[in-house]
């Protein structure tokens, strides 16, 4: 069978955690990079599929650093725009039981928010791409990205290229006026929907029992993720609706209960695992199980990156109950 082939375009930072404690209490960090885009095709790589990343990055040291990253995931990065001097960054408390991840981000001038249309040949792009991904954030971060990342829609599906997109909102990024205003635009070029419950009612006044009246796309992930109050564990609960049919089938995956080391990166794990199964022809059902045992095996690992093999996926001891 041949390699899935994906594209995603979006931004990846330096990310920097308190060794210890809090940031205002922190004298040194850690450091690795996290990106969702580039998450889920490192995710995807490791499950056999062949991968692309479009993004800007600047032309020093630092940019030379995410290149070594993407590569070491075997993330290809042949179209990857370099210049200029600025990578953004994010810190990240990663909180406990009761208190939720924080976030600061310094991102406002880093490369990609002077990124062009004209920057990338997208005949080369997206030939003999299965799949192009991309999130919400990729549209929050200047006008130049929200141009261009429209600009990729565009010519994925003029190409017939397949296009999955995660709503992935930050609030620290823009408000859900102007989201939702966005994401209108861009569903109906989109083939596989991953967001939650709660966006499709914020952004676009809808449920799964109403999302097809107005929104015609292939498959709809519902991710809903739910912190048990002081404890260091999760619930989650997954509903698709699948579109491709004659009708549409709806089922979910019971709600499961799991505990958590890491809070960053299980959404892009999951993304990774669902958008894998669905397209190497896996049942629904059965991609949405191997993408629920994912995301709650990323809660394990630490970092941004997810690089459990299918395999070892497969035999994670998981009861999704």
């Amino acid at each position: 069978m041949k390699k899935p082939k994906i594209v995603a375009f979006g931004e990846i930072m330096l990310r920097l955690s308190p060794a210890g404690g809090i940031i205002a209490d922190c004298n040194s960090f850690d450091a690795c990079y996290g990106g969702t885009e580039a998450n889920v095709l490192a995710c995807m790589v490791n499950f056999s599929c062949s991968a692309e990343y479009l993004t800007a990055l600047p032309d020093n040291q630092l940019g030379e650093a995410v290149l070594r990253h993407l590569k070491s995931f075997g993330v290809g990065t042949r179209h990857v725009k370099t210049g200029g001097e600025v990578l953004g960054s994010y810190f990240v408390e990663s909180g406990n039981g009761s208190r939720g991840v924080g976030v600061i981000y310094n991102r406002g001038n880093s490369e990609i928010t002077r990124i062009s249309p004209d920057d990338f040949n997208y005949d080369k792009i997206f030939e003999g791409v299965d799949l192009f991904h991309i999130s919400g954030i990729s549209f929050a971060l200047s006008e130049a990205c929200t141009q261009t990342a429209f600009r990729l829609l565009e010519e994925a599906k003029r190409r017939g290229v397949k296009i999955s997109f995660d709503f992935n909102y930050r609030a620290k990024l823009w408000t859900t006026e102007r989201a939702g205003e966005v994401f209108r635009k861009v569903l109906p070029y989109v083939d596989i929907v991953l967001a939650s419950s709660l966006d499709l009612s914020v952004f676009l006044g809808a449920d799964e029992n109403t999302y097809f009246e107005k929104y015609d796309s292939e498959i709809l992930v519902l991710r809903d993720r739910t912190p048990i109050p002081n404890t260091f564990k999760h619930k989650v609960k997954v509903t698709v609706c699948d579109n491709r049919g004659k009708s549409v089938k709806k089922f979910s995956v019971p709600e499961t209960e799991f505990g958590v080391v890491e809070k960053v990166g299980g959404g892009d794990a999951f993304d990774g695992a669902m958008l894998y199964k669905i397209l190497t022809g896996a049942d629904t059902y059965e991609a949405t199980v191997f993408a629920v045992k994912a995301f709650i095996c990323k809660h394990q690992v630490k970092g941004d990156t997810f690089t459990l093999t299918e395999e070892e996926v497969e035999k994670a001891k998981i009861e999704l109950r």
